[in-house]
């Protein structure tokens, strides 16, 4: 058997394919070279799915002392066989032959070079497995419909590529590609290979200096033209009779559209579903595609337990970063084990899904602590409200939005919104649930509206047409009909995204929201310094208090429960910036046009703080502490002791 001799610091192991037909035994060698990063290295990464993790084939290794065998995988054999050349060789990198998995030390180093290793490749060759269930058709069909159209990754928008394609179906989201059937059943069973669900494939893609290459067998279609045409197809209605096809085509959707400004909330949330032999790769797998100073210091570490890297992540977020948003993601659960409940179980998939566009804490730096005699957290916030009512929003039977059509569909999110509607007046009484209607249509799709997005947000639902129409459904008493259900399909979507898992709460002080699906009367509402969504707290006597989870109170996610509300007219608005190609937070008076970063309900800076000149301050504020001479992005008017002097009531709370 090979034996691994080991790494020089910043080393890696090449593996070279030696050229023969296509049955006859794998030769390679393997040599170690410096990685270097400054310049694409001449070698090709390649990404799979390591599939079963027995080791069932053997690779003949050329050394020094003669021929030695290395197990390998059926995937591994598999892509070798098909990308060895009959008359060159071929310079690779595999992980599971170029690094020694097991050795602990040597994987955590690899891990950790793992983005570099994948940027410095000439090319990344994304394996997908061989030929089977017409993948060739599929991916031909593919590069064809991603010839047709061009998107806009900024705005999410296609357009046809030449006036030819204006007027076809190849470009019309509102229509079903116009695919036969056994091309869309090719499409389904290629999307369905193993390599959509592996999580490490988002740092490996992502990482490509000029893009991946996708091969299947001995078809092969660009990483830019594959995203295209999954774009298309997860924008457009999908043909019922084809087995899980929008399950299938959302899983490549969120391969394929991780965006480079994604926080690590963002992308542990997008990649919950995605499979890992090793649940502390959950966190390892995502790191590179993160900023460094959301990494903050974090390396790969095989020698520490799963509860302990889970924990450290919280840790190095809340006490490093002054950021508590990595609460969002925990749910009381009863498969926690030995986690307290203020560390998120990565393990499991989250059952919700995160709020984003929200800033409850504003722009405020996390005042916590750790105790480690009682493993608790201890955070500063502020109380906003008890929970008097819940109500889960919908049955438990309720199928997936993925897995059946979208009429159907449809209908069921009516008649869940009908009857958590006619339980909201019975609660709240006629008169009130006529004056807070928009508050309670705003509340159930978490005000993901497209007037909160400047220019508007094409894929989310206009709020005064919606509003219409659930102030319709609210009285109509005849069965619904097609087109009725359809004028408002993006509310509907949208409320079953935000509502699945969750219920409507009411609470003592009057508050509408959403909650976890666990959040029971009695249980408050904390919102926390640095944490950008209400915390459902649930008091555990003198121990202290269970995270329940995130939970949305309209009126209270944009900084009110420390500033109060916006002044009239104002607005936050995400809005779009050219320079940067992303969207910030802004606050635009309506009533006078006016915009500015700058919210509206501060007043001037502390003593001994300015604002600091950088190359994007028209977008956001930083700001320098002089005397320490430091600069941060949060806001010094939005510390504690700031926050006591303008009188808001803050206290601590123990975290188990």
């Amino acid at each position: 058997m090979y034996k691994y001799r080991p790494l020089d610091k910043r080393c890696i192991r090449l593996l070279t394919l030696s050229p023969d037909s296509f049955d006859s035994d794998i030769h390679v060698s393997l040599t170690h070279v410096r990685l270097e990063t400054h310049e694409p290295q001449p070698y090709e990464a390649i990404s799979y799915a390591w599939g079963s993790i027995v080791r069932s084939h053997v690779v003949h290794v050329d050394t020094e002392d003669g021929q030695q065998s290395l197990s390998v995988t059926e995937n591994l054999h598999s892509a070798l066989q098909h990308l060895r050349d009959s008359s060159s060789h071929r310079t690779l990198w595999a992980d599971a032959a170029c690094i020694n998995q097991s050795d602990k030390e040597e994987r955590s180093q690899q891990v950790a070079m793992m983005a570099d290793i994948y940027r410095s490749a000439a090319k990344v060759i994304v394996w997908l497995g061989p030929e089977a269930n017409s993948s060739t058709a599929a991916i031909e069909t593919l590069s064809t419909l991603a010839s047709k159209i061009h998107v806009d990754w900024h705005f999410l928008t296609v357009s046809p590529v030449s006036e030819e394609d204006a007027e076809s179906d190849w470009v019309d989201l509102t229509k079903v590609a116009p695919f036969d059937q056994e091309t869309w059943s090719s499409i389904g069973w290629l999307l369905d290979r193993s390599w959509f669900s592996r999580l490490w494939i988002l740092q490996e893609v992502k990482q490509a200096r000029k893009g991946a290459v996708i091969i299947c067998g001995d078809a092969t279609v660009s990483w830019e033209d594959f995203r295209k045409a999954i774009f298309s197809l997860h924008r457009r209605p999908k043909p019922p009779d084809i087995l899980l096809l929008g399950q299938k085509v959302r899983r490549a959707y969120l391969v394929t559209s991780v965006s480079g400004h994604a926080s690590l909330r963002q992308i542990l949330d997008r990649t919950k579903d995605a499979q890992c032999s090793d649940p502390r790769d959950k966190i390892y797998a995502v790191l590179n595609l993160v900023s460094e100073d959301e990494r903050r210091g974090i390396q790969p570490d095989y020698t520490k337990s799963t509860s302990e890297v889970f924990r450290d992540l919280i840790l190095t977020s809340t006490l490093g970063a002054k950021d508590l948003t990595l609460l969002t993601i925990c749910e009381l659960q009863d498969d926690r084990g030995e986690l307290p409940s203020w560390v998120p179980n990565l393990s499991v998939p989250m059952r919700c899904e995160i709020i984003d566009n929200v800033a409850a804490c504003w722009n405020s730096a996390a005042e916590a602590r750790y105790s480690d005699g009682d493993a608790s957290l201890i955070a500063t916030g502020r109380c906003v409200g008890q929970i008097l009512k819940v109500q889960q929003i919908f049955a438990d039977d309720l199928l997936s939005l993925v897995g059946i059509g979208r009429q159907p569909l449809l209908r069921d999110i009516y008649a869940a919104l009908k009857r958590l509607a006619s339980w909201i007046r019975n609660q709240v009484g006629i008169d009130n649930f006529d004056r807070q209607l928009g508050i309670i249509c705003r509340t159930l799709c978490c005000n993901d509206f497209s007037d909160t997005f400047e220019p508007v947000h094409e894929q989310s639902p206009e709020y005064q047409t919606t509003l219409q129409h659930f102030r319709t459904l609210v009285e109509l008493m005849a069965e619904p009909t097609i087109d009725f259900l359809n004028s408002s399909g993006k509310f509907y979507v949208s409320h079953y995204y935000y509502g699945l898992n969750r219920s409507f709460i009411i609470t003592e002080e009057g508050h509408v929201g959403m909650a976890p699906q666990t959040a029971h009367p009695g249980d408050f509402i904390v919102v926390f310094l640095g944490c950008q969504s209400p915390i459902v707290l649930r008091p555990r006597g003198d121990e202290g208090y269970l995270v329940v989870g995130e939970a949305y109170v309209h009126g209270l996610m944009t900084g009110e429960a420390f500033l109060g509300p916006l002044p009239t007219n104002w607005q936050r608005v995400w809005r779009y910036d050219e320079t940067t190609r992303r969207r910030w937070d802004s606050f635009n008076d309506r009533g006078r046009s006016i915009w500015q970063i700058e919210d509206p309900r501060l007043g001037p800076l502390p003593e001994g703080w300015a604002e600091e000149n950088h190359s994007e301050q028209h977008v956001y504020t930083l700001y320098r502490d002089i005397e320490e001479d430091y600069v941060t992005w949060k806001d010094p008017r939005m510390t504690a002791p700031a926050l006591r002097t303008r009188n808001v009531e803050l206290q601590e709370f123990r975290l188990v």
